[in-house]
């Protein structure tokens, strides 16, 4: 790699492992708004992402580990493992033009969704919502490794308090990246490549972690979300064009 996207990968890093501590949840949509663009296999570019976020979720849900409500994450974490070697064995069919154009697609649709519909759409806390809510995220974390919205939906009305929800969507992230690595890897995407990209961006990964976890509670954090919806746009248009 030149140096310059040794340097890119860093900030990508750092920008994704930042958007996760702030808001907890947006890692791998963060990071798959810029890794397509200069990782040549979009499998690798899913890959680095999800290794990405195993890396901070890991570590949040082992710290907050005592807030987790296992009770409710369960049925979706049930959900979500029988769908993600589904929809990863599906990514490794497609073309990567195809795959864009699909992702385009998903940032453009969950942007105009967090800008326009995030605070209308209640979901009741069920049994049944729960697995629909693991099933659908299941499938965006093997395709794109952006898993993270269906969850954050439910969990957003399910958990009783912040330091809850929190807690609950990291351990439900470490679960599902964790199984979803380990399905990548039996797929053939862990190649030597991957861990040296990984391991370049985890430096600046762990650092936004770090930082956001430090400067969180004096951020504007509206402002922050409004800025990634419009950059989710312009990258998917990006990507669709």
């Amino acid at each position: 790699m030149e140096w310059q996207e040794i340097i890119l990968l860093i900030l990508v890093g750092f920008g994704g492992g930042f958007v996760q501590r702030v808001s907890g949840f947006g890692l791998g949509i963060f990071v798959m708004m810029f890794l397509p663009h200069f990782i040549p296999s979009h499998t690798a570019a899913a890959t680095i992402s999800t290794l990405f976020s195993c890396g901070t979720s890991v570590y949040n849900a082992v710290r907050y580990r005592k807030e987790v409500a296992f009770k409710t994450v369960l049925p979706m974490l049930a959900a979500a493992l029988v769908t993600i070697p589904v929809a990863v064995w599906f990514s490794s069919r497609i073309t990567a033009g195809f795959f864009e154009l699909l992702l385009g697609i998903v940032l453009i649709l969950l942007s105009l969704y967090f800008l326009f519909f995030n605070q209308r759409i209640h979901i009741k806390p069920s049994l049944p919502n729960g697995i629909l809510s693991g099933t659908l995220s299941g499938i965006m974390s093997g395709l794109f490794s952006t898993g993270g919205p269906p969850v954050v939906l439910y969990l957003t009305h399910a958990a009783p308090d912040n330091a809850v929800y929190f807690a609950t969507i990291q351990f439900y992230f470490a679960v599902t990246n964790v199984y979803g690595t380990v399905t990548r890897i039996i797929n053939g995407f862990m190649t030597r490549e991957v861990l040296i990209l990984t391991a370049i961006g985890l430096v600046g990964c762990m650092a936004g972690n770090f930082i956001g976890g430090l400067i969180f509670r004096r951020l504007d954090t509206k402002k922050l979300k409004l800025i990634i919806y419009l950059c989710m746009i312009v990258s998917g248009v990006l990507m669709l064009l």
